[in-house]
């Protein structure tokens, strides 16, 4: 069966879903260890070699659209369709959950019930995956559906507690109310353009113009804010996040702030910049007013944490912030400026895109880092606070020196690669002097951003330099799966900051293709 490449990543993690059991029972009836885990692993392997073999494809030829026909109204068909945006997306979200899938290994391997928990693990991927290439507004929200119910699960998957079980209600409460809201603005979009699919919808908006129905157009801009951005852990809809990801294995914690939050980003930035012109529509303001928002109530909520995964899981809002405000400034200046200055106003617009993108990128790779540098502590002292954490970096000098470069780089340390992208964000947000509103904006960005330093200075402070207390002083180097993903991420980080031209111009590439092609 010639399966479309398109087709491919998202088959190839749910049919190594569906099978996992059976695969797991041979393996059990074959005496042969590790088998699930390693079709695990081989399935995110495969999938990031299709991923890679569509990028050459769609670096070639352009965007890649695969249509199952005509199954939907107004002739759009159920759409998949591949851009550099989504593919980037994709690759992300793939190399996470690769390492995530070793890392789980050693990690994992006490808990019960972990047929389910790779399952989980690969159908949550490929609902991510699927959200990414979706061309139109009912594949989207088949994936996205089919991404949070794995991921209500997997926060619940060590039920045998209260604490993950309470977690994954109030993250499937709150997640679905956020869904209800998105399937109520995809059909006042529906009732508006007669469609579902995004090219065909693009199309119908831009013919009504700025001045037609405009509030009932603003109502569906909001809709899409609030909504996508309860996953996204916007401020003030990010109340689930710092209760899902102590509850959570370290794991599943890495995966929830390296990428499905993001994908409740990507989801707002394509919704926004595909349908709704950001020189004809305001979005960018309203934008940067809830980045603004995220920011200063992550920063001082992660600074009265003394458990060490709720204070990454404010950091993770607070990144959030930071993402959403590149977002946001791109939206303001073509809104205010593209009349008058287009060039200017696009090429500023560009750049601020540009480093909302590398930080989705170094977010990803440091939280991630993080949370799984997290998970090796509290194997080894079945501890997650501060205090029984101190010095635990002299006695896991790997996990430790790791854990460092993942906080100096979401501190902004140069030369590590999350210096650069606040810096293309900052360097966006002033190059409209003249506007009081962006200058102020951007000087709380960077208040922000030296206040968010501190905390993650003081946490190596603790980790690293302080003399191990009573359960530290007994723990021992994680195992070398756990150890591995960690260092990989950390050495990636350490790359991109030396060498950002490695991978700027892809992301110049990629946020044109954000705008939408306005």
């Amino acid at each position: 069966m010639n399966i479309p490449l398109i087709l491919q990543p998202i088959f190839i993690l749910l049919g190594t879903a569906a099978f996992t059991p059976i695969i797991s029972t041979i393996g059990r009836k074959l005496n042969v260890e590790r088998i699930r885990e390693a079709f695990t692993i081989l399935a995110f392997l495969l999938s990031f070699y299709s991923i890679y073999l569509l990028y050459e494809t769609v670096s070639r030829s352009g965007a890649f659209t695969f249509s199952l026909g005509g199954f939907l109204p107004a002739g759009g068909g159920v759409e998949l369709s591949a851009d550099l945006f989504s593919i980037f997306m994709a690759f992300i979200i793939c190399g996470v959950g690769l390492l995530v899938a070793v890392f789980s290994i050693r990690y994992m391997e006490k808990d019960s019930g972990l047929d389910n928990y790779y399952s989980l693990l690969l159908t949550l991927v490929a609902g991510m995956i699927g959200v990414f290439f979706a061309g139109d507004f009912f594949n989207l929200f088949v994936f996205w559906e089919l991404m949070c119910i794995s991921s209500y699960a997997l926060v619940s998957f060590r039920k045998d507690t209260w604490e993950p079980v309470e977690a994954g209600f109030k993250y499937l409460v709150m997640s679905t109310i956020g869904s209800l809201i998105v399937l109520y603005g995809i059909s006042l979009l529906y009732g508006i353009t007669g469609t579902v699919n995004f090219k065909l919808m693009k199309v119908s908006l831009s013919g009504l113009g700025q001045q037609s129905t405009p509030l009932g157009l603003y109502l569906i801009i909001g809709l899409i804010i609030v909504g996508f951005g309860v996953t996204a852990s916007i401020v003030p809809f990010h109340t689930w996040l710092p209760d899902a990801h102590p509850a959570a294995p370290s794991s599943i914690s890495a995966m929830l702030s390296g990428v499905v939050i993001k994908t409740g980003v990507y989801a707002l930035g394509r919704g926004l910049f595909t349908l709704f012109n950001p020189s004809l529509f305001d979005y960018g303001t309203v934008l940067l007013v809830f980045a603004l928002l995220t920011l200063t109530v992550g920063n001082f909520m992660a600074l009265l944490q003394s458990d060490v995964k709720r204070l990454l899981a404010y950091s993770s809002i607070v990144n959030i912030g930071y993402i959403i405000s590149g977002i946001g400034i791109a939206g303001y200046i073509l809104n205010r400026y593209f009349a008058d200055q287009p060039a200017v106003a696009l090429t500023a617009a560009s750049v601020a895109l540009t480093g909302a993108l590398f930080h989705i990128l170094n977010h990803a790779l440091g939280k991630g880092l993080l949370f799984l540098g997290a998970g090796c502590y509290l194997r080894a002292t079945e501890s997650r606070d501060i205090g029984e954490l101190e010095g635990i970096g002299r006695r896991m000098p790997w996990t430790g020196g790791a854990f460092s470069i993942g906080l100096f780089s979401l501190a902004g340390i140069p030369p590590l690669s999350g210096f650069w992208s606040k810096l293309f964000i900052i360097t966006a947000g002033l190059s409209m002097p003249a506007d009081p509103f962006l200058t102020t904006a951007t000087a709380i960005i960077i208040l922000n951003s030296i206040f968010s330093a501190t905390y993650y200075l003081w946490l190596v402070q603790r980790v690293m330099l302080k003399e191990p207390r009573a359960k530290a002083s007994q723990a021992a180097e994680a195992p070398f799966s756990m150890v591995a993903p960690i260092v990989i991420l950390a050495i990636i980080i350490v790359i991109l900051g030396l060498f950002p031209g490695l991978i700027v111009g892809l992301l110049e590439k990629v946020s044109k293709v954000f705008l939408g092609g306005w």
